[in-house]
């Protein structure tokens, strides 16, 4: 069998190839084959697990089209310490022509029309089927309880923020109207929530503690730049102390390690 590639580009940053397949000299069936590349935080075409391809939120029907079926995956890694299947460089989505006996450029139409559908399958955002989200505050609810908080001088308030008794007030009689405030104002208070509601110390505690992780995980991977730029910068983040952000890393930690202890 003879295989050639016949298209190589990026589509939204994914490599995407396109093969045919000679199964002899004299015989004029030609098999093609379009490969999609697989993304680490993707919507993953097999278990993690497993390996396997059954019982995934990755929909193989929807990722094809009436002339391409989409069945397959190559390059897997299985890595030998955390006993997993994981994504590489060299994980690819497959998908076949049905039709044998087709025109080249009409077999590439055909196999750009299912990448795109296997790349919005993969993008698909998808929750765990064991994992229970918890309720995080949105920055308007946040907003809201610093000026409702009867315990908060809405004069003391307004010379922290900048924003004017008169608006604060407003706000506190008819917080509905907060949904309607600039971004500039959401933040002003959105810091003023973070300075009430957290404690300095507690966010020093969690800021040592990611560091003491991050830095672990750096020394593990100094030569996975992918995996090491990013973990950097959370490194540096830390490193600079930004409270505020910090304070909000540590408020969607508490949440998530809340909710996974109460299952």
């Amino acid at each position: 069998m003879k295989e050639q590639i016949i298209f190589e580009d990026f589509i939204q940053d994914r490599e995407v190839r396109m093969y045919d397949k000679h199964f002899s000299d004299t015989d004029n069936k030609v098999e093609y084959d379009v490969y999609v590349q697989v993304f680490t935080m993707d919507n993953l075409p097999f278990s993690s697990v497993t390996g396997k391809l059954d019982n995934i939120p990755f929909n193989y029907d929807h990722a094809g089209t009436k002339e391409v079926v989409v069945n397959n995956v190559i390059g897997d890694y299985f890595n030998p310490v955390t006993k997993k299947y994981e994504v590489s460089d060299h994980t690819f989505v497959v998908g076949h022509i049905k039709d044998s006996n087709l025109d080249q450029d009409i077999a590439i139409e055909q196999m750009q029309q299912a990448a795109m559908n296997i790349i919005n399958e993969l993008n698909k955002r998808q929750m765990p089927p064991h994992m229970v989200m918890p309720h995080l505050l949105t920055d308007v609810e946040k907003a809201k309880q610093v000026v409702t908080d009867d315990d908060v001088k809405i004069s003391q308030l307004s010379k922290e923020t900048g924003i004017s008794e008169e608006i604060l007030s407003d706000y506190r009689e008819n917080p509905a109207t907060l949904k309607k405030a600039s971004n500039s104002t959401i933040e002003r208070l959105i810091t003023k929530y973070y300075e009430k509601y957290f404690n300095r110390n507690e966010i020093e505690k969690f800021r040592f503690m990611l560091i003491k992780t991050v830095m672990a995980y750096l020394k593990e991977n100094k030569k996975d730049e992918i995996d090491y730029d990013p973990v950097y910068e959370l490194y540096k983040l830390c490193q600079q102390a930004d409270w505020h952000r910090l304070a909000r890393m540590e408020e969607i930690w508490r949440a998530f390690y809340t909710v996974d202890n109460q299952h």
